[in-house]
């Protein structure tokens, strides 16, 4: 189980709005010549792991020999009401938006307008990295294979009201976690900056270019590269699960990192992606793409696991194992399973998760869309149907894994638990309330205002606004309902004069110390602590 996963089920309950759940799990047609089930009881299977996984709505799409043999919603757009899920019903696709970029980018190298290994600065003069290394010599190559070695930041751009190009301007500022090139370091701002750079090539813009050379000869009409201005009514709405409560998350504003993963799509419309993929970059006859430079995108290019399993944290999926090794092609994982060559990648949005995977040699897609965050049931879903396909032994996965999530989830309620004997009841903070209040800023993070409203302080970053509750120390937990953070620990800086001089700001290990204003002490301080 992933730190991410384990987090999102120790979520706070006190904080969850709860939804009530009236799921008509109802499987519904939505392209034409493709509703009939190409395995004997997937129906039955995925509308019983939709139940237990209490997913609200979920979309499969399968495409066998060039063909679209299967696409189909499941249960309902939004949790308590009452319209369908279908084929065509959109969802963000978060992070398999990566491979739409990276395909663009091969397509302006089919052009001529661009090469793989050309410097970012060639079409981004302004873009510059923290380490001096890395800053003269990343390329587009780097960018598209998570290898440039600085720390993924999020908060950067999630939750921060800033533009694309204020993104990037901010890249400066982001330490480095590894050497550059040393190893696999995910990370989103690099692949905005790809897409910005394929717009600039071709003097246009990422989002004219996956409209025009993706989305229209592919006959993609109901995708999308941002949801703004959206008028389509067959959207889903993004979901979270604390224990078993189903609650409706904060509404996903990717605009600023969209070549990440801001795409909008449907089970309908990625079946056509996935045609196109397991053709060679070819529709109808018509080739968008050359072969070499999307088989480039579909070759390793750095390793993203170590030891067999080939999962990303390096532990085996099974004994033996069915995955030995995982490499970053550019957009796409390129793995085995079972002996077959498999291009992949999933996303998370808020509330939503993609799983998109092909195994090439078979000519054999699987997309499997869902409303609901953090959610293991779609890449269940694609192992499962790859199974299927192969003919491997039958096994009830998703039921398997839904024990595993149930004993996880006990484990992370007696981690909070713990953490909860950290907070003494109706403690008080060390300095009044006013001490703390003041504008806090970064070159990396921006601004964030703590404020005393109505005898409470609380916090703002933003659109991000919510109490801090007292914890314990110098320390408060600060919640945003809905936000995909989850609760973060702030801990302010105290010098000893008992002045409040700073706090500590971030998630994960991307901790950053942001500095007072007025405080006449402290600065960009790059911490790594900040939890209590």
């Amino acid at each position: 189980m992933s730190r991410v996963f384990l987090k999102q089920v120790a979520h706070a309950r006190r904080f969850v709005r709860p939804v009530s759940l009236a799921i008509a799990l109802v499987a519904v047609a939505g392209v034409a010549g493709a509703q009939q089930e190409p395995f004997p009881g997937l129906d039955a299977y995925i509308t019983k792991a939709v139940a237990q996984w209490k997913v609200p709505g979920l979309s499969v799409a399968i495409v066998r020999n060039d063909s679209v043999i299967y696409a189909k919603g499941f249960g309902v757009l939004k949790a308590g009401s009452k319209t369908p899920v279908d084929a065509k019903s959109l969802f963000e696709i978060g992070s398999s938006s990566k491979a739409f970029t990276a395909t663009v980018v091969a397509m302006m190298v089919t052009d001529g307008k661009m090469h793989f290994d050309d410097r970012l600065t060639t079409y981004l003069p302004d873009f510059r990295m923290y380490d001096a290394v890395a800053n003269e010599g990343v390329t587009l190559r780097d960018a598209l294979t998570h290898r440039t070695g600085i720390a993924r930041g999020e908060l950067v751009w999630l939750g921060a009201d800033i533009g694309r190009d204020e993104v990037l301007h901010r890249v400066r500022f982001l330490k480095p976690e590894s050497p550059f090139r040393s190893r696999y370091s995910y990370q989103n701002m690099m692949f905005l900056a790809a897409g910005q750079a394929a717009g600039k090539a071709a003097g246009s813009s990422w989002d004219d270019l996956v409209r025009t050379r993706i989305f229209q000869p592919l006959g993609m009409t109901s995708s999308v590269t941002t949801s703004k201005g959206l008028t389509n009514p067959n959207v889903t709405v993004g979901h979270g699960l604390d224990h078993d409560t189903v609650y409706i998350r904060m509404p996903f504003n990717g605009d600023n990192i969209a070549p990440a993963g801001a795409i909008m799509s449907s089970a309908a419309d990625m079946a056509q992606w996935l045609r196109f993929q397991l053709n060679d970059g070819q529709v109808n006859g018509k080739r968008l793409v050359a072969s070499q430079a999307l088989r480039e995108t579909h070759s390793p290019q750095i390793l993203a696991a170590s030891g067999a399993g080939g999962g990303r944290g390096g532990q085996p999926d099974s004994v033996p194992p069915l995955t030995h090794f995982s490499a970053y092609g550019m957009g796409w994982f390129v793995e085995d399973y079972r002996g077959q060559l498999v291009w992949q990648h999933g996303g998370n949005t808020t509330g939503m998760t993609t799983a998109v995977g092909m195994m090439p040699e078979k000519k054999f897609g699987v997309v499997v869309l869902s409303n609901m965050g953090q959610a293991q049931l779609p890449e269940i879903l694609r192992r499962y149907i790859f199974d299927r396909q192969l003919g491997a032994p039958m096994k009830d996965l998703s039921g398997e894994t839904y024990a595993q999530y149930q004993t996880a989830r006990r484990r992370a309620d007696s981690v909070e638990k713990v953490q909860a004997k950290e907070h003494p009841a109706n403690s008080l903070p060390p300095l009044p309330l006013t001490a703390y209040a003041g504008t806090y800023t970064d070159s990396l993070y921006g601004d964030v205002v703590v404020s005393v409203n109505e005898g409470q302080l609380e916090m703002k970053r933003a659109d991000w606004r919510a109490p801090l509750q007292y914890w314990n120390a110098t320390n408060f937990r600060w919640d945003v309902l809905g936000s995909p953070a989850g609760p973060m620990f702030i801990k302010f800086d105290v010098a000893p004069d008992n002045t409040v001089t700073g706090l500590y700001y971030g998630i994960g290990g991307d901790v950053t110390l942001l500095s007072k204003k007025g405080a006449g002490r402290g600065g960009r301080g790059g911490g790594r602590g900040g939890n209590p």
